[in-house]
């Protein structure tokens, strides 16, 4: 998942906007929250590859949104900031 697409964020956000781009990242989380939904609702063994497919793609424009709203904001904040909660959540699960 390391594929660099920075270099078509900023062409992305001359083209579009922040205003559209942030409103597609939107419908994108959303959409991905359907997805899930509906792959819980049929149960992780019970679901048709159709629906996995379909959660797989959510995810991916959702990361490539994301990925687009970090370089926005900046991708070194965001960077620090992950790193920091990644930290607690692992100090969290050793410490159970």
């Amino acid at each position: 998942m390391e594929q660099d697409f920075t270099k078509f964020y900023k062409q992305f956000l001359d083209e579009w906007g922040y205003d559209a781009q942030s409103n597609v990242c939107i419908e994108e989380m959303s959409e991905l929250t359907k997805a899930l939904c509906k792959y819980a609702r049929f149960g992780k063994e019970n679901a048709p590859q159709e629906i996995k497919d379909n959660v797989i793609e959510e995810i991916a424009d959702v990361l490539n949104m994301a990925e687009q709203m970090a370089y926005y904001f900046g991708e070194e904040n965001v960077t620090k900031v992950r790193q920091r909660k990644m930290a607690r959540t692992l100090n969290k699960l050793n410490n159970l």
